[in-house]
């Protein structure tokens, strides 16, 4: 049989896992609607021949206008490419 003290260990780890979980999920879900605003920008990537750069604190992308050298619009997540799936 095990102990009180096990058991009340083990229920407070899975509610620490899950309060993360929930944490993580209410933080991209903000991030989604409300964009990104920080400006810790990377340099622009081009990729299929759509430019952008990248937050490098919360990876959110932003469109980036190569002949005028500026960044604009939405943030946005970038879909995974099929090279980074399991």
């Amino acid at each position: 049989m095990q102990s009180v003290a096990v058991l009340n260990q083990r229920m407070n780890d899975d509610y620490a896992q899950r309060s993360r979980a929930l944490n993580h999920a209410a933080q991209r879900l903000v991030n989604r609607l409300l964009g990104c605003w920080q400006h810790d920008l990377s340099r622009p990537f081009t990729r299929n021949g759509k430019s952008y750069r990248v937050c490098m604190k919360c990876g959110m992308s932003k469109d980036f206008n190569l002949s005028t050298w500026k960044t604009h619009g939405a943030s946005y997540a970038l879909p995974l490419s099929s090279s980074c799936r399991n």
